[in-house]
């Protein structure tokens, strides 16, 4: 008995259907792909903040007085504007520098002066603030204790440095939390010249 076999290599699909099959894999493929990808959206959504941390509009400070001399530079900090703030972030600039790169907190003496601040993620908080913002408006956080060690820095130097970049800090509650928020735009930069 010879029968002749019709559609050996797909036994189950009538001739002409093969790539039927085919289109409804990558079908399927592309749903499974865009399911998944809603499932994650919705996953990291939880995990993303959707609003920023905020500083008043009225937050500004501004460098009453400075000197710098043999290395060291120290400086007056006063809180000119309408909120209270809790510290600040310290950045210098070298000369020929428009950007102020280079973190000063970690050649921060807090040893030096009585009250100093603290070194905290960064930057310098003030002292006994804890979770307050404890520099009032009209108040200055004296040039004892913003004292700032230049030695020992590898890269800013009292003969290399040009200006120093200060944006406040203040401590806002976000989320039922109190957080940190950096006042970015209420950030000034001095020109500094050491002797």
């Amino acid at each position: 008995m010879n029968h002749k076999k019709k559609n050996q290599k797909f036994p189950f699909h009538p001739k002409g259907k093969k790539g039927v099959s085919i289109i409804i894999g990558y079908i399927l493929l592309v749903a499974v792909v865009i399911t998944i990808s809603i499932i994650v959206y919705q996953w990291l959504k939880n995990y993303v903040p959707s609003d920023a941390l905020t500083c008043p509009d009225s937050v500004s400070v501004s460098v009453a007085s400075y000197s710098c001399s043999g290395n060291i530079l120290n400086f007056s900090l006063t809180n000119t504007g309408t909120f209270s703030i809790a510290g600040y972030f310290i950045h210098a600039g070298k000369s020929g520098s428009q950007i102020s790169t280079t973190n000063l907190a970690p050649y921060y003496n807090a040893s030096v002066g009585s009250n100093a601040g603290q070194k905290a993620g960064g930057g310098i908080m003030f002292y006994n603030c804890g979770e307050s913002n404890c520099i009032a408006p009209g108040n200055t956080y004296t040039a004892d204790k913003n004292y700032f060690n230049l030695s020992i820095s590898p890269s800013v130097t009292a003969s290399t440095l040009a200006q120093i970049t200060i944006t406040p800090v203040r401590n806002v509650e976000y989320q039922n939390q109190l957080q940190t928020a950096s006042c970015t735009s209420a950030a000034i930069t001095v020109p500094i010249k050491c002797s």
